[in-house]
């Protein structure tokens, strides 16, 4: 074999060996994308693809698809009616909600109401503690407010809470959710905050 044909034979092997893996490379990319593994994890999908949507009266929120209502459950001395938990029998994350609170006739009056009891009035616990306190925007809502709390819950945990108020002009019900979590992560909590829908005509 001459020099010129070795040289030809050794490029054409060299392409051939390139395109076998790109072809290689191009059957794992896809592979991994059919799994969820790479590529983009962007969907448009709702919040309902992840879990499902309850509601008390006007308000609503997206929790695990797991969770289930308690069919026990007695109306809070603060104005909760409906509680959803990750387990009836020893649960450890829990979300209440109610449709009028009847603590004020504003978003902003019920939380202060709240706040004030649970710091001075220990109705959350001798350790409890405010975080962030903030605004949120909420369709249909004239005023919505968030606060973020933490306290110690029966084993010396930490338990996580929020609040959440929702009130518009005009109607002086106000419509609440609040979150208490020792398992779900910041983001877990976000997401049901995030996905807290208010229609004041019902």
């Amino acid at each position: 074999m001459d020099w010129q044909t070795l040289t030809r034979f050794r490029k054409e092997t060299r392409m051939k060996t390139q395109v076998f893996k790109l072809l290689a490379l191009s059957t794992i990319i896809a592979l991994l994308s059919s799994c969820g593994i790479g590529g983009s994890s962007d969907t448009d999908e709702p919040a309902e693809s992840h879990g499902q949507r309850v509601s008390e009266g006007r308000i609503s929120v997206v929790i695990p698809k797991q969770w289930a209502k308690n069919p026990d459950f007695k109306p809070t001395l603060t104005g909760f009616t409906g509680s959803w938990a990750n387990s009836l029998e020893e649960p450890t994350d829990i979300v209440r909600m109610s449709s009028d609170h009847e603590k004020g006739p504003t978003a902003e009056a019920t939380m202060g109401y709240f706040e004030t009891n649970a710091q001075f009035r220990s109705t959350y616990g001798r350790e409890f503690k405010l975080g962030e306190s903030k605004d949120l925007e909420i369709e249909n809502a004239t005023e919505a407010k968030l606060s973020t709390w933490t306290t110690n819950e029966k084993t010396g945990r930490t338990l996580r809470g929020a609040w959440v108020f929702v009130s518009t002009d005009g109607d002086s019900a106000v419509a609440g959710v609040e979150i208490m979590a020792l398992e779900l992560s910041d983001e877990d909590i976000n997401a049901i905050i995030d996905s807290i829908q208010f229609d004041p005509t019902k």
